[in-house]
């Protein structure tokens, strides 16, 4: 199927080509066509293979065949015969239609299409197939003859091709004569000095009247070509270094500045080439800082050190080294440069702040519901706007107010937002589907206050996997978004202490929160990220999906029968509760009705209660029990300010961690009904043994900054701490939904989930309309 075109490369220049056939690219002359782009994806006709946003896409050859020939329809329809004779020539061995419909079936797969509403290949019944989404054809050059790189916004399909003609004129060699129009390669003759003045006068406005009108319609033609929203060409990586990333990143036009963390939970400030290459190291005096913002000038960077318990000092540090500036003695949640370039505005607990770069002149100029992050001003300097997060739904909203404070109002949901240079529009990132913890970039369009083309002000998508996409931020010419891509993912390892070793276990399944039925025999889980609950055979077989989206899970626990499993989760963004499942599967029931958070639920010996505390640490509610039968709810005496119960094996002993820092390990002896401090550090996750002679938790070296983390085990009878592995030897950084995970084998073998997470820095070409 070979379709021959012709493409006006210059007003002289007349250039053919020719299409790609049987996986090769034919060329004609020095040009010819590299690769196909469409939406986010990409064809790479020298490789044949197949990108989006520039992963790889798995794709079998009949597919891909298929793609190239309706790729080279231009948009017309290619029937079912068409395919057949050009996918399976002279074959008698094929069932034909299973074949077609096999082929159409994968590919609308690969480009993740719907059959029923079709974005890329559309089905006319009984008849065939055409490509329906414009895509543009790259083309290379060689040295031979460097022309301009060529692309073609529309498929490159039959184009007419319109020879500049000379002007019309009529013939004037008496009443006689009949006008004619000029063609192609007629001799013009030249004009005569015995022509009329008024003849000579009206060919002239002729000419510059078609002048005009040709103006006016090159005009038209590329006000109408213009996209009518912003969209993403292309993605380049410009990082491979394969360390964690993330938090504000800046640029001063030739650098990026970002956040990275090693494997062994410390934090460095990187630097990277705008167009790409090693990511290098600063040097910055500081043991925990994070980069927040750069100055104007590009000299400054504007630094959080963490000083342990969610509270930041702020400082400045020269981008060419030396000894950083702390600002005053505040401490914050997040800062960013004053618009003015002369102060800095920051948030501390609810409230945000101004504050002058010396650290004098502080004033308040809000308090927000919850914690305020991400703070962006307006080209203009009038307004700015941050991100309020309420932890205890896991809920993200953009707030704007006026530069003075006031007029303060909720814009979208969303997260950590940055304007673009004329201030059309503002880029955030949010999940595109509540159900698909995936986050994309979106583009907020401003009120058009001095322009004739109407912008509707609803977010309009940019990206749409299969990375996340996050911290967006606009090049200084506009042109490009900086952001971080991730692709979250973890695998289950086991610490074997006979051979000191970690070791893969659950078959490489992207997990967290194992939890095993009392014989051994079962597991119950959650996949990381999306938080689906499955339960299965302890070797990964005999697999059950117990939930799904939008439903969220945390932390499942089996009855002491083996044939229900407890839970704590969430719809959206509302708070979690305590349902209870059967372990063949079937609805979930919601345990209780309150709207306040549960979680932590834990069954009792003996399977007729649970005993759950409050997600929610800011509070002060007490641990309490469900009676299953009843529905009778208890609060255990002393509780309040206590969460993350666990009830011993035998039933003699809940286990609690108290709420405020530094987390201690308390125990409820029911014999007495008291509490009694058992381990007085900072402290998290604690797993009874199995035999219910040891407590297991996590500890770490440095409490108050959470560094050196490790695993510790209590002996009950005399309170002796253990050290039994420093997760600094898993050789990655570990992972959770919430925290790093770390959880129990049948044997008592320590669980974790280490992180093979993707997380890289992106450029994104974007075309603005």
């Amino acid at each position: 199927m070979q379709g021959i075109f012709k493409r006006t490369v210059s007003t002289e220049i007349e250039v053919h080509f020719q299409h790609f056939v049987g996986g090769e690219l034919a060329t004609h002359g020095s040009l010819r066509w590299s690769s196909v782009r469409f939406d986010l994806f990409r064809v790479d006709l020298s490789s044949g293979e197949l990108f989006r946003s520039g992963v790889r896409v798995p794709i079998q050859d009949q597919p891909l065949q298929l793609l190239r020939l309706l790729l080279e329809a231009e948009g017309r329809v290619v029937t079912r015969e068409q395919l057949r004779a050009a996918l399976w020539p002279q074959n008698t061995f094929v069932d034909f239609e299973h074949a077609v419909n096999t082929a159409v079936k994968k590919l609308r797969q690969a480009l993740e299409d719907r059959a029923e509403h079709p974005k890329f290949v559309e089905t006319l019944p009984r008849i065939g197939y055409r490509f329906i989404t414009t895509v543009e054809w790259v083309s290379d050059v060689t040295d031979k003859n460097p022309l301009p790189r060529v692309v073609a916004i529309a498929p490159p399909g039959p184009v007419t091709v319109t020879q500049k003609l000379p002007p019309r004129r009529e013939a004037i060699s008496g009443d006689k004569e009949q006008a004619a129009t000029l063609l192609p390669g007629d001799a013009v003759a030249p004009e005569t000095q015995r022509e009329p003045r008024i003849r000579r006068l009206v060919l002239r406005y002729s000419i510059l009247l078609a002048g005009i009108l040709l103006l006016a319609g090159a005009a038209f033609k590329t006000v109408i070509r213009a996209p009518s929203a912003p969209r993403v060409l292309r993605f380049t990586a410009l990082t491979n270094d394969g360390q964690g990333k993330g938090g504000a990143l800046a640029t001063d036009g030739s650098r990026i500045y970002f956040n990275e963390t090693l494997i062994d939970q410390r934090p460095i400030i990187v630097q990277v080439s705008v167009t790409g290459g090693e990511a290098v190291p600063l040097s910055v005096p500081l043991k925990q800082p994070q980069v927040l913002d750069l100055s104007r000038e590009g000299t400054e960077l504007l630094i959080a050190n963490d000083d342990g318990f969610e509270s930041s000092s702020l400082w400045v540090q020269s981008v060419v080294g030396g000894s950083p500036r702390r600002i005053g003695a505040v401490t914050i949640t997040d800062a960013q440069f004053g618009a003015d370039g002369k102060s800095i505005i920051y948030g501390s607990g609810h409230d945000v702040f101004s504050v002058s770069r010396d650290g004098s002149s502080g004033r308040k100029l809000l308090t927000a519901d919850s914690v305020p992050f991400g703070f962006r001003f307006s080209p203009d300097g009038r307004t700015f706007r941050f991100t309020e997060f309420d932890y205890r739904v896991d809920s993200m909203a953009i707030m704007e107010a006026a530069a003075d404070g006031t007029r303060l109002h909720k814009m979208t949901g969303g997260c950590c937002g940055e304007w673009t240079s004329d201030g059309r529009f503002f880029i955030f990132q949010t999940r595109s589907d509540p159900a698909d913890l995936r986050i994309d970039l979106w583009a907020l369009p401003e009120e058009a206050r001095f322009s004739w083309r109407k912008r509707e002000g609803k977010p309009i998508q940019l990206t749409a996997g299969p990375l996340s996409f996050m911290s967006p931020l606009l090049s200084k010419d506009g042109k490009q978004i900086f952001a971080i891509g991730a692709s979250s993912r973890a695998e289950v390892i086991r610490y074997d202490s006979r051979s000191k070793q970690f070791v893969p276990y659950f078959s490489g399944i992207s997990a967290e929160g194992l939890a095993f039925s009392r014989d051994g025999q079962w597991v119950t889980y959650t996949s990381y990220p999306n938080g689906t609950l499955w339960r299965s055979k302890v070797d990964g077989s005999e697999r059950l999906q117990l939930t799904f989206p939008p439903l969220r899970v945390l932390l499942p626990r089996w009855s002491p029968d083996g044939r229900q499993i407890a839970f704590n989760a969430r719809l959206h963004d509302a708070p979690f509760n305590i349902y209870v499942i059967s372990s063949e599967g079937g609805q979930a029931q919601r345990i209780l009705p309150s709207e306040q958070n549960q979680g932590d639920a834990n069954w009792s010996p003996d399977g007729n209660s649970l005993v759950f505390g409050s997600g929610d640490i800011s509070n002060k509610k007490p641990i309490q029990t469900i009676d299953l039968g009843s529905k009778r709810v208890s609060a255990l005496p002393e509780s309040s300010g206590l969460f993350s119960p666990r009830w011993s094996p035998d039933g003699r002993y809940i286990a609690a961690v108290t709420k405020e820092h530094p987390f201690k390990l308390m125990l409820l002896d029911f014999s007495t009904q008291k509490w009694a401090e058992a381990f007085g550090y900072e402290m998290s996750y604690p797993s009874w043994s199995h035999d219910g002679k040891y407590i297991y938790f996590q500890n770490w070296h440095d409490p108050v900054k959470h560094i050196g983390e490790r695993i510790v085990r209590l002996r009950l009878s005399d309170h002796k701490v253990e050290n039994i592995v420093d997760v600094k030897d898993v050789g990655r950084l570990t992972t959770g939904t919430n925290i790093d995970w770390f959880g129990l084998a049948p044997d008592d073998s320590p669980l974790f989930a280490r992180d093979i997470s993707t997380s890289e820095i992106f450029a994104l070409d974007v075309e603005w309309p």
